[in-house]
């Protein structure tokens, strides 16, 4: 194995470790120590491949974990505006079910990361994207003309306080946390659709 390698080899090794101790633990209850422990590794190893020590660990981990989300939004099959949006709050609320993103991205990534990584990089980029998603759907006619912001606002606060509400229930409940969430988003975007409007005015 050649050197390049071998340090890539070493660092995804630290992080494994690292996202099964955060995951377990918590940021605050997970020691450099430990990480080390089940990585295997000397201490040296993880300030050569993160200085900034148990922070910059936790920001890789973090980055890790929510990438996932992303890379499974951008997998989603061809939907409208308004279907999107709706595949994306499931997506989203099931991965609130497992133990790693529930308490790395959702529980503690806000609080951890707000430092380093203040409202419109990294913890922003969930806001923007749905803000895109509601701005095709209003332009499309499927949403009501409200502000984009004000919309997009309202509904990214529901589905990530939905989230936390999954993430923080036993593990057991955890399921039926996401389905239960998952009917009330739909009930708000029904409500907020352009059909169930012309509905209710034609009546």
């Amino acid at each position: 194995m050649r050197r390049a390698e071998r340090a890539e080899a070493s660092r995804a090794t630290l992080l494994e470790s690292a996202r099964s101790c955060f995951a377990e633990h918590g940021y605050d209850a997970t020691t450099v120590a430990e990480v080390l422990r089940r990585a295997g590794m000397a201490r040296g190893a993880l300030y050569h491949y993160f200085p900034g020590g148990k922070d910059e660990l936790f920001a890789a981990v973090y980055r890790e974990v929510d990438d996932e989300l992303y890379r499974r939004l951008d997998a989603q099959p061809a939907a409208s505006p308004l279907g999107r949006l709706r595949q994306s709050a499931a997506i989203f609320l099931r991965l609130c079910g497992r133990d790693d993103f529930a308490r790395i991205t959702v529980l503690e990534g806000p609080r951890v990361m707000a430092a380093a990584y203040p409202h419109g990089s990294v913890l922003g980029r969930s806001y923007a994207r749905m803000r895109d998603e509601v701005a095709d759907a209003i332009e499309a006619g499927e949403l009501v003309g409200l502000d984009v912001d004000t919309l997009t606002t309202a509904l990214y606060g529901a589905i990530r306080d939905l989230g936390a509400r999954v993430a923080m229930a036993p593990s057991r409940s955890r399921r039926r946390a996401g389905q239960d969430a998952l009917v009330v988003v739909d009930h708000l975007l029904d409500g907020l659709a352009v059909d169930r409007h012309h509905r209710q005015e034609s009546a």
